[in-house]
This record gives structure tokens, sequence and C-alpha cells, in this order.
């Protein structure tokens, strides 16, 4: 009972709880509460309004990529199975990118939904298209880096790499007397100017002297000489003193032979006095003329130093084309050059004798003094004249004697003697000039036999490539050109270049010499193209094994009948465009049969440039270096001819009787095409071959499209706030009827 009694009722203790809740101070935190946990609640509902619309811009975005990459797989696949090449083509790639994208966002079929997202539009843009070079070019990379066509260059490449240092001496070779016979023939021509020059002046000296002073002593007394007057002059005195004698009266016997003699020995000595300075004058006229003649040719003959100099110092170059061929590692297998050290050290021989060409500049001063000699021995003679004329006019004065006229006569004859047996007859100075350029020249007859056999046979080549486009050419293979040149201009037209073509064709020169040099340049350019594609400089290299692996080229064989027979009726049939593509790709002619005789041009310059290495091993004892290069050049002719006939029958030649290796028709195209170089021009081309063979307009064949996507979600609680957050840039969407609406774009393409 007394535990009952301390317990008070509990209705009356759960009132006084109520008041405490509601006038104690323990309520302001209760308020404070739920003040913070409405806060929280307004930030939550943002915060998950805002997360829902991040996770609705990631999904619109993946919609889009989704899209964008369907839309792409619709390729059309003609043109990726001839050519390797995407573009946008079949089902309508608006449809697919809708389509792919809805259904990236299932229906809610009645379940709870965290987006509830609406699909609102789309489309497709084309932003690359094929046409494009650069479009272009990238596609062809990625379709021959999975084709491994470095493979097939590297075995071209391991059948030149034996040659290399074989080409390098025949290059040098070649280059350096081919510049030495062009400074050599100058120098020559200028130095025969001045031998005639000489021969002039002696000329001069014996017109109208040689009768008045006989070297010969029977014609010096006879006639009206300067001796003869000298050996008259003692009868002329006796004349004188006979008539002078006579007694007045007596008529004088000797007054018309006094006369007589007197008119005819101031004739004669007037004559040769006048006449020997004419001729002095003509000697020191024509002395200034030898003079510069021979300045020329010593010019020219410094110029065959300066070119050997040069030669010396290129030989210690050791990073030619020729080198980084010959020394790469990469060519493995290739064959064994049969060019020993033996034959490389011939053609060096010739390169060095060829300072057996060059005179020394000893030479030249001592020719030059001797021009001055003949005009100082003229004008000796001039003097002994001048003498002479006055020692007959004091004698016929009355003031001379017998004794000098006689002894100025002979001083007379004795230095015309002196001067014609050096210049006139036997003229030994100048003959002997003559011998020592005979000797410089002893070859030039057959170096000159060679050289028109030469001629000839670059002729015969001449008219063989001129064969080829002389071929009648049918009316449709014309038009196949005529519109594969509209498409390649309309193509350069929408890449906004010019038309920067300008190909060259390897045409065949007229000197045989010329030609040969100028195919050792070629070949030089290939081994360095060689070099670069070792080295690393691939790119270019995958686009001409592009041309060489997807498009046509022309088969030789088809030339068999126009060379040996002349037929030309299969050629002509032969020469449609689809025949020829890779051809047109490299040279870019549009006559059907321009580009074959262009390749057939430069493959007889690689020929050419072979064979004349071959001819200067062969040919390296014959002596004068300017001959071994001109039989050499004739070997080589002749030989490339027989390479020719040989490509026409069985689409490939022997590489050289040193390096026994085949080279196909292909794989001269392929080099061609490393040469050559690139160049906007050949992707046009490029371009209006797939264009002309598949129908494609490759300006309107999209390899990169960009897809634009709209669609909403719903906003669960705030959409003011999401509207601010868009207003303040935040978001870039916008808010429309509690819903959040987005554009998204997204480009993409082929690679």
């Amino acid at each position: 009972m007394l535990r009952q009694n301390r317990h008070k009722p509990s209705g009356i203790g759960a009132g006084k709880k109520w008041r405490r809740f509601i006038y104690g101070d323990d309520g302001a935190v209760s308020i404070y509460l739920v003040i913070a946990a409405t806060g929280i609640l307004l930030l939550m509902s943002v915060l998950v309004d805002f997360a829902r619309v991040a996770a609705f811009r990631k999904q619109l975005e993946l919609s889009a990529e989704s899209g964008i990459r369907s839309s792409l797989s619709a390729y059309d696949e003609s043109l990726y199975e001839r050519y390797g090449l995407f573009g946008a083509g079949g089902t309508d790639r608006n449809a697919i990118f809708s389509r792919v994208a809805q259904h990236n966002w299932e229906a809610s079929n009645g379940r709870f939904r965290l987006l509830d997202i609406q699909y609102g539009s789309s489309h497709v843009n084309s932003y690359e298209v094929l046409g494009t070079h650069a479009v272009f070019k990238r596609q062809v990379l990625e379709e021959m880096k999975y084709k491994a066509p470095i493979d097939f260059t590297l075995e071209v490449a391991s059948r030149f790499a034996p040659a290399a240092s074989a080409m390098k001496e025949a290059s040098a070779t070649v280059r350096l007397l081919g510049q030495i016979r062009g400074l050599y023939d100058k120098r020559e021509a200028h130095l025969a100017k001045v031998l005639s020059l000489q021969r002039e002046a002696a000329k001069a000296g014996e017109d109208g002297i040689a009768e008045l002073v006989p070297v010969k002593l029977h014609h010096a007394i006879a006639g009206n000489t300067a001796l003869s007057v000298a050996a008259g002059y003692g009868a002329y005195l006796d004349w004188i003193r006979h008539d002078a004698s006579l007694k007045e009266g007596e008529m004088p016997l000797f007054s018309e032979a006094i006369a007589s003699f007197a008119s005819n020995a101031r004739s004669v000595s007037g004559e040769l006095r006048s006449n020997s300075r004419k001729a002095l004058s003509r000697h020191q006229e024509l002395e200034k003329q030898a003079y510069q003649e021979l300045e020329e040719a010593r010019k020219f003959n410094d110029e065959m130093q300066q070119a050997v100099r040069n030669m010396i110092a290129e030989e210690g170059k050791t990073n030619t084309g020729y080198d980084r061929v010959g020394n790469n590692g990469q060519l493995k297998g290739a064959s064994p050059s049969g060019a020993s050290t033996g034959d490389l050290a011939q053609m060096q021989q010739s390169r060095q004798a060829v300072q057996q060409l060059i005179l020394p500049l000893e030479w030249f001063d001592s020719y030059r003094n001797e021009l001055s000699s003949q005009t100082a021995a003229f004008a000796s003679f001039d003097s002994e004249a001048a003498g002479f004329q006055s020692s007959v006019s004091a004698s016929l004065g009355g003031g001379g004697s017998a004794a000098l006229l006689t002894e100025g006569a002979a001083q007379l004859r004795l230095a015309y003697e002196q001067y014609a047996a050096k210049y006139i007859e036997p003229g030994t100075v100048i003959n002997a000039r003559e011998q020592q350029m005979k000797e410089r020249q002893s070859t030039d007859a057959e170096h000159k036999k060679k050289e028109a056999e030469a001629k000839s046979k670059l002729g015969e080549v001449r008219s063989m490539l001129h064969g080829i486009t002389a071929v009648p050419q049918l009316e449709e293979h014309q038009q196949l050109f005529d519109e594969v040149r509209k498409r390649f201009e309309a193509n350069l037209a929408f890449n906004q270049l010019a038309d920067a073509d300008g190909s060259e064709t390897a045409d065949v020169v007229d000197d045989p010499e010329d030609a040969s040099e100028a195919s050792m340049s070629q070949m030089g350019a290939v081994f360095g193209g060689i070099a670069d594609m070792l080295d690393g400089i691939r790119d270019p290299l995958y686009l001409n094994e592009y041309v060489v692996h997807r498009f046509h080229t022309f088969d030789p064989q088809k030339l068999q009948a126009i060379f040996e027979n002349g037929d030309k009726n299969e050629f002509a049939h032969a020469l449609s465009f689809n025949n020829q593509e890779a051809e047109y790709v490299l040279y870019g002619f549009y006559h059907p049969s321009a580009n074959i005789a262009a390749a057939y041009g430069e493959i007889f310059s690689v020929r050419l440039a072979v064979r004349t290495m071959e001819g200067l091993i062969e040919y390296a004892k014959t002596g004068n270096p300017l001959l071994v290069l001109v039989s050499a050049v004739l070997y080589g002719i002749e030989k490339s001819l027989e390479d020719m006939m040989t490509l026409a029958r069985t689409g490939s030649t022997p590489f050289s009787k040193y390096v026994s290796v085949q080279v196909s028709y292909l794989d001269y195209l392929r080099l061609f095409l490393m040469l050559h170089g690139g160049g906007e021009s050949r992707t046009a081309r490029m371009i209006a071959v797939i264009e002309q063979n598949t129908g494609f307009d490759l300006s309107r064949t999209s390899t990169g499209l960009s897809g634009e996507l709209k669609a909403s979600v719903n906003l669960w609680f705030l959409p003011g706030v999401i509207k601010s957050f868009v207003k303040f840039g935040v978001l870039s969407g916008y808010v429309k009827g509690g819903r959040y609406e987005e554009t998204t774009t997204i480009g993409w393409s082929y690679g």
C-alpha cells in the first residue's frame, strides 16, 4: 500500500510532458531541426535533378556516338572491295542514326525509370568527303599499312643494291668525263683558232713580200727583188760614170738604163716597205686576237682542272644515295655484285686519266711568248725593210755605196729567211704547234666515228619511241581519256588547286654522251629515292604501292609486234585507258599512247645508265678517257636497245651482267613513282581513275559524318532552379514544360 501511495497518477504526468514540449526551452532546438531538414531536402532535390540531367546528357552523348557509328557502318562495299576505301552509302543514314539512338532508351512499360528520356529530333550531316586530298591520302595510308607493301619495295631495292658501288663509280665517271668533254672541245676550238691566227699572220708576212725577198738565192737575184737591186747597183754606178765621162757633144748611152734601174729600185724598196708595214700591223692585230683566244682556252683548261678538283672532293662523300643503299642492312639476301674491286678501280683510273688532257699553266705562258716572238720576228724584218729603203734612197742620191746596199739586202734576206723558216716554209714553230694539237687529238677521229655510230643507234631509240606515239588512236580510247581529264580538273577545282600537273617524259636527247649523263643523273635520283624509303620515309611509298596494287598497268608484251616488225594493230587496240591506269597516274598525259611512251623512255634511260656502267668497265683500258666514254656510251645504247626488245618479249629485263636478277615492268614503274614524287596532281589523278571506274563522285562521298540529336528528360522537383542553371551557363540546354531539353552534336569518320 505504501508503495502504491508513492506513485502519481499516470494521466497527470503525461500532461506535464506535453506542456514542457510546448512551453519549455527545449522546443527551439526542434524548430531549428525542421528548418535544417527543409534546406537539406531542397538541396537534395536540386542535386537529384542535376544528377539526373548529367546522366541524361551522358546518355544523350552515348546514344549520339552509337548512332553515328552505326550510320558509318553503312559503307559502299563495291568501293571498299575494289579500292579499299570507305565511303558512306546504302541505307539512309538519318534513319539509322535515329533508330539506333532511340534504341538506347527502352520504354518504361509501366515500370519506374530513373530517366524518362523522350526523343525529339535528329539529323546527320557530312563533314568529310573522300574527294578531299587529305582525307583520301589518310584512307589510302591506313589501308596500305595493313598490306605490308614495304616487302615488295625492299625486294626491288635488293635487286639494285648490289650495283650501288659500281653505279656510283660510273655516275662519277660519266659526269666528270661529260664535263671534261665539253670543256675539252671548247678549249681545243680556241686553240685551233690561235693556230689559225698564227697561220694568218704568217700569210700576211708572205703576201707581197716573198716575191720581193725570195729565200732561195737563184730566185733572189732574178727579177725585181731586193737582192737583184743590190746586185745591179754596181752596173748602175758604172752607167753613171760612163755617161758622166762623155765629151761634149757625145750622146749618153745609159740614160734609159739608169732611169729604169732607179725607178725599179725605188719601186722595189718602196713596195717592200709598204707591204712590210701592212704585214706588221696585221701581225699586231692578229696577235691581240690570238691572245684573246688563248686566254679563253686557258679559262676552259682551268675549268677542266676545277672539275677534277670537284670530283676528288666528291669522292670523299659517303652519304650519297648509292652509299646509303649499298650499305643498308635491311637488304638481306641481295644478290652479290659481279663488279669486282678491280673493275671499280678501272673506272677510277679513267677519271684520273683526265689529268692527261689538262695542259699546265706554263704551256699557255710559253704559247703566249711564242705569239709575241712571231710578231717580234716580223718587226725585225720590218726594220731591215725600212733600212733597205733608206739605203736605196741614199744610194740613188749618190750618197750610198754598193757594199752597204749589198749588205742591207743580205740582212734583209737573212731576217726574212729566219722568219720564213719558223712560220712559213718550212714553218717549224707553227708545224710544231700543229703536231702537238694532232697528238692531243690523236683519238678524235675514232671518237667522232664512234660518236656517229652512237647517234645512229640513238636515232633508232627515238624512232622506236616515236613509233609508240605515232600509232593511230581509236576514238573510243580518246573519249575515255577526255572524260578522265574532266574528272581530274573537277577534283583539282574542288580542292581549290591549280593544275600543277606538268609531268615530264624522259625524252631521249640528240647527243649520245648527254643522254648517258642524263640517265646517270636519273639513276642517282632513283638510288636517292630508295635510300630515303629505307631510312623511313614511308608515306609516299604507301601511296605508290597503292597505285601499283589497285590500278591496272600496261602489258609490255603488247609492244612486241610494233618493235619487231612495225605491226601497230595490236598495240593500238591495247591503248584503252583501263590498260594503263598506273601509267596515267604516274605521268598524267591525255593522249592514249603518251603515257606508255613516257614509261618506255624512262626505262630506256635506266637501262642506258646500267649498260653504260658496264661499258666503262669493258673499255677502261682504251686509253684516252674521252674515247673510253664514247665507247661506253655506244655499248650502253646498243645493249639498251636489246633490253627494250627483251622487255617487250618477256615483260622483264636482266638488271646487269654483273647482277643476275630480273627487273619486271612493274618494278620499273615502282621506281618511277618514287622518282617523280607525289604531289596534289597525282592524288587528283588517282581520284579521277577511281571515279571513272566506279561512277562515284568522291567529292560527294562522305567519309566523316556529324550527327545532331535532340531529346529531353523530365524534372522531378524544382524546374525553376534548373532553369536558373541554364540562364547562368551552367547547363547548355533549356527547360520547357517541366522537362530539360538538350541537343548534342558529334562527329566521326572512317579514319
